[in-house]
């Protein structure tokens, strides 16, 4: 079945069909940088990387580029006398940078700031004024928004229904525009602020508007016309709209193939965000649950529903989780300790029948004593990301896949060819999800590709020697005899959060 997905733009679902076979050009709207990221800003972009992780799955070279706003009335607001307004956006673009991979979302091709691309937005502008969607007044240049007669096709909103304030920032002067519709390409800087020079004599210097940003910066990089553009669902209007009025006068109607906009998360049925002051950090997340366990709650619903969100939820989540991980651990331990035998050797894609014969797609063959139960597993995780990246429908197959291969017997399985298919089949998988824990040694060619790879050595679980070297010493504490030495340390390992089983193989833990 082929890849469909929602598109905003027609409010239905369409095949994924990208104007370059095998690749596919995303933009995607990133922070307005006047304060860090929180937990709803992260559902937003771990949808744009599990999008994009699953675009590679399926055989697609991604090229991705997200942007920063980096020069906007509340990042000055935010400026003080030890602090300018360019210090308050490059601490928080670092603060971003730090979060996404605390939750390992992939590094973007490209991160663009809106300061480096005036002179593109400067020329756009100008543009837009010389085919009449554009006019001076006082120094600012608003776009006209009767001049687009297909406005408000991306929301649904229709302009003489729409309630003042279209450039979606702060208070505007309502008199200096021809309609209350209208918003800012271009604004006049005040002596303290940044300015730009333009050479026009109707606007000769200021800051650019916020729309005007991004539609220079993905032209600038993407060309006219590329395949997806999105954000969260707040950035459809007005941004997305305006962004689209402002470009298809200048690169031609479609701008854009595919807009695709994820819903909020919802703290107590309430959005999550700054204005609010209900916000919960990134940090504070992956260190009460990890980034597998983040990862895994975000695509328990559809990414065009809203998430609700409690630390009951996200346990009760991280419950169901448990048991896949858990049997990934069971298979690690056991592929570990095997005997060093050649695996199944490897054959090349050109020896494989004429139908086979696809290099990028080696994930989705299958061999060994489990072979059935894994492909009817991929028939299904196939099936629902293809049906608008179904990512609950997903979920679903992989607890069917991992009850299966219980009933299977797979825990008395001594076959390491068998054992290693089906490892790499439930990690290969989750890390479509963002969910990284394959071990470098089981799963090389995947692992090099993680976000944040873990340590060579390290059992898979990156950082945590310190873990193997109590569990280590409790072992030569129970080997001595000595009891109470061994009772003390598994006691401190419990209180830190860790889970130890005690097996015929030897020790096992997880994070609980």
């Amino acid at each position: 079945m082929p890849l469909k997905v929602h598109n905003t733009l027609t409010r239905k679902k369409e095949l994924f069909v990208t104007a370059q076979p095998k690749v596919a050009r995303i933009y995607t709207c990133g922070l307005t940088v006047y304060a860090p990221m929180h937990i709803g800003h992260a559902r937003t972009y771990s949808f744009w990387d599990v999008f994009r992780r699953y675009l590679e799955y399926r055989g697609y070279h991604v090229v991705s580029i997200i942007n920063y706003t980096d020069i906007d009335d509340r990042i000055m607001q935010r400026a003080n006398e030890r602090e300018g307004a360019i210090d308050v956006a490059e601490r928080n673009i670092a603060a971003f940078r730090r979060d996404c991979r605390r939750i390992h979302i992939k590094d973007y091709a490209v991160y663009t700031r809106a300061t480096d691309f005036v002179d593109e937005q400067v020329d756009m502008v100008k543009r837009l004024i010389g085919k009449g969607h554009a006019y001076a007044v006082n120094g600012e240049v608003f776009y006209e928004v009767s001049t687009c007669p297909s406005y408000g096709e991306l929301s649904g909103r229709k302009v003489e229904e729409q309630e003042v304030g279209a450039s979606g920032r702060v208070e505007e002067d309502f008199a200096r525009k021809r309609s209350p519709a209208d918003f800012t390409l271009w604004k006049p800087s005040e002596a303290s602020q940044p300015s730009w020079r333009t050479g026009e004599d109707a606007w000769p210097a200021g800051r650019p508007g916020w729309h005007i940003e991004c539609s220079a910066m993905s032209t600038a990089l993407l060309g006219d016309h590329f395949d997806v553009h999105g954000g969260g669902i707040d950035n459809m209007f007005p941004h997305h709209e305006n962004e689209i009025a402002q470009s298809e006068p200048l690169c031609g109607r479609p701008w854009v193939r595919y807009w695709l906009h994820p819903e909020h998360l919802d703290l107590k049925e309430v959005k999550m965000s700054k204005s609010l002051g209900n916000v919960i950090s990134v940090e504070e997340l992956v260190s009460r649950h990890g980034h597998d366990e983040a990862r895994w709650f975000y695509v328990t619903h559809h990414y065009r529903c809203k998430l609700p969100f409690s630390w009951e939820l996200l346990q009760q989540a991280s419950q169901g989780y448990a048991r896949i991980k858990k049997l990934a651990s069971v298979l690690a331990e056991k592929l570990r300790g095997g005997a060093e035998e050649p695996l199944a050797p490897g054959v090349y894609a050109s020896q494989r029948s004429e139908d086979e014969r696809i290099p990028r797609m080696r994930h989705i063959y299958t061999h060994g004593q489990f072979g059935e139960h894994t492909e009817r597993f991929i028939t299904r995780f196939i099936e629902a990301m293809d049906d608008d990246l179904n990512t609950p429908n997903a979920v679903a197959a992989f607890f069917d896949y991992v009850g299966a291969l219980y009933s299977a017997g797979i825990e008395q399985c001594g076959d390491r060819a068998s054992l290693l298919a089906v490892y790499r089949a439930i990690t290969r998988h989750l890390a479509v999800f963002g969910v990284e824990i394959a071990e470098p040694a089981l799963y090389p060619a995947l692992v090099v590709d993680y976000a944040l790879p873990p340590a060579e050595g390290a059992g898979g679980r990156g950082g945590d020697a310190a873990v193997d070297r109590l569990i280590a010493l409790r072992q030569a504490a129970r080997k001595a005899k000595d009891f109470a030495k061994a009772d003390a340390i598994r006691n401190l390992l419990t209180e830190a959060g860790v889970v130890l089983e005690d097996t015929p193989q030897g020790p096992r833990w997880s994070v609980g």
